[in-house]
């Protein structure tokens, strides 16, 4: 059965123009449209996915979880899932976002997948030994990750992810150039796979220049701007506090960064995920920009081969996010 990627190989379009085209949507030129038209029929692509579905016996939905505990606000997250939708749309795939208490209990999981109200899932909050890995994998059920679980599944199972430690660590080593080396580390509490990464690339580069940074340089806190000021505060208090701030995500720097501003001091702070806010911050926030369009099309395009039944290049994706440097790195 052709896929809507033959199609767009054979009219030499992309895939989201030919779903532009068949959606009626966008501003397409005739000409274009007319080329995918025909190959459209030439290859017999099924564009209702009412009928595709009843052809394949697949239902064209996938689930993705919004985790419930975890609703804090969180652009990279709310990026990403914009992205899969689209990509998803793209395929000729619908996305149902369900919500719950915690997205790691397979329950819901298991509920769907028996009522085959799903043909796979994109997992993301990935945390340490997640259960969904094992379930999902046992089970039989399509999957991908936008993370790892740092399991033995890993090597068998579908993912994405950004590398945090090199992240952290270009991060680390942009502030030791800039000649600090009392440098402090906010992050997520331990057990976070994407979290646990950052703290090691932080740790790496501060031991590769000969730094060892003290316990109470290491605080960890949930991801809100008020416990990253909260952060930042007891950072300030140390009787020899740090020049420098390695933070795990923009939300947490937000914080931080307040935090010196309201003592009048002075640090130079780094965030990760280069949110929208980041440059309009005051100063501008050094941060380490995440792919997510990327990470979110390629596993779209993973989790669809594998219903689709096509071969896939590679299980695991492993992608290097960019140090954008901006001011508040450079004090």
């Amino acid at each position: 059965m052709p896929s809507i990627r033959d199609v767009a190989e054979e009219a030499g379009v992309s895939v989201a123009t030919v779903s532009l085209v068949l959606n009626e949507k966008g501003s397409i030129s005739p000409e274009t449209r007319q080329r995918v038209l025909e190959v459209v029929d030439r290859l017999g692509y099924i564009r209702s996915s009412r009928a595709r579905s009843l052809r394949d016996n697949q239902s064209r939905v996938i689930g993705y979880a919004w985790d419930k505990q975890r609703s804090e606000f969180n652009p990279v997250l709310d990026s990403f899932l914009y992205a899969i939708l689209r990509n998803a749309e793209a395929h000729g795939r619908n996305v149902l976002v369900f919500s719950a208490e915690d997205s790691t209990d397979v329950a819901i999981y298991r509920e769907l997948a028996a009522a085959k109200r799903v043909d796979g899932f994109v997992l993301s909050h990935t945390v340490q030994d997640d259960p969904r890995f094992v379930y999902l994998h046992e089970a039989g059920v399509p999957f991908v990750a936008f993370g790892r679980s740092n399991t033995p599944l890993d090597d068998e199972v579908f993912w994405v992810d950004v590398d945090g430690q090199s992240g952290t660590h270009a991060a680390t080593e942009h502030l030791i150039k800039h000649g600090h080396q009392q440098i402090g580390f906010v992050g997520w509490p331990a057990g976070s796979v994407s979290g646990d990464s950052r703290w090691l690339g932080y740790m790496r580069a501060m031991r590769e220049c000969g730094y060892t940074p003290p316990a109470e340089y290491d605080i960890r806190v949930m991801n809100h701007v008020r416990e990253g000021y909260e952060a930042g505060q007891r950072l300030l208090d140390l009787d020899s506090p740090p020049t420098a701030v390695v933070c795990v995500s923009d939300v947490l720097a937000a914080g931080v960064m307040r935090a010196c501003a309201a003592a009048g001091v002075r640090a130079a702070i780094t965030g990760f995920d280069d949110t929208p806010i980041a440059e309009f911050m005051h100063p501008s926030l050094t941060s380490l920009r995440q792919p997510v369009n990327r990470a979110a099309e390629i596993l779209i395009e993973m989790l669809v081969a594998q219903l689709d039944g096509q071969p896939i290049s590679s299980r695991q994706v492993l992608i290097q996010p960019e140090l954008v440097i901006r001011g508040s790195s450079t004090i």
